[in-house]
């Protein structure tokens, strides 16, 4: 099966995760499914922003498996992972999640990278859609999983500091060996702090030179973030302000899996 890939980067209180949440519900209720949707950010909370249950992750195969590398085994390393791996693959309706977890430590992780880096490419052969929930820097991905993206969404706060935080890792995202087709800049939270200073929308208005897809604004919406901050997990219809925003940002990303399929 053909898929697109669709990562979010943005610095952490920018509102990433939620807007990939929301993303991820929009497409599977448009019909693009199934869905891989990868928590790539260690601080982890994909799973609890849609209300999945998210058990051993990623980081926590690589200690086992960089164990067992160093014990003789009759069962062949590979075997062992995909074992492990499909245990911590979460399914849920429409989507299947993978977390990532912490990036590596001290230890030598090469041989259980390139296991990973195997089984991740057959894996996601299945999916219609892979949504990626990424870190700021995006190092682990490009290392793992990410190397072909139809649409990269930056996602920035309506400031000054955000917009400059956002050109930043658009820039490192240059440098990365990951080809990207697309982008999209996504002011979420327009409105905060009022209409945007002219600061910002100049900065933005330059950015958008380089985001083909141009420049989205997400209102901000009182009621999600009340209902994120009180825990509540993202469903379809959440964020009645926001919603149409992200609504865009998910016909464009269906868009572009339907020219995929």
């Amino acid at each position: 099966m053909k898929h697109t890939m669709i990562a979010f980067a943005g610095k952490g209180g920018a509102g990433k995760t939620t807007l990939a949440a929301m993303c991820l519900r929009r497409l599977i209720s448009s019909g693009v499914r199934p869905v891989l949707a990868v928590d790539a950010d260690p601080n982890a909370t994909l799973g609890l922003t849609i209300g999945a249950e998210v058990g051993d992750t990623i980081a926590d195969l690589r200690d086992r498996m960089g164990e067992a590398a160093q014990e003789v085994s009759a069962i062949p390393k590979d075997r062992l992972m995909d074992q492990w791996l499909g245990e911590v693959l979460v399914e849920e309706d429409g989507f299947d999640l993978l977390t990532m977890g912490r990036p590596e430590g001290p230890k030598c992780y090469c041989y259980v990278n390139g296991l990973l880096r195997r089984y991740l490419d057959l894996l996601r052969r299945n999916y219609a859609c892979i949504l990626v929930d990424c870190e700021a820097g995006m190092e682990y991905l490009s290392r793992l999983v990410i190397d072909d993206v139809q649409t990269l969404v930056l996602v920035a706060e309506p400031t000054l500091i955000g917009m400059t935080t956002i050109k930043r890792i658009a820039g490192l995202a240059d440098s990365l060996h990951v080809k990207v087709h697309q982008r999209v800049l996504v002011i979420n939270k327009a409105g905060q702090y009022g209409p945007l200073p002219e600061e910002v929308l100049h900065a933005a208005k330059a950015a958008s030179l380089d985001f083909a897809a141009g420049v989205l604004e997400v209102p901000f919406d009182a009621a999600l973030a009340a209902s994120c901050a009180a825990g509540e997990p993202v469903v379809a219809d959440s964020g009645t302000l926001a919603g149409p925003a992200v609504e865009k940002l998910a016909e464009l990303a269906a868009g572009v899996t339907a020219s995929t399929a």
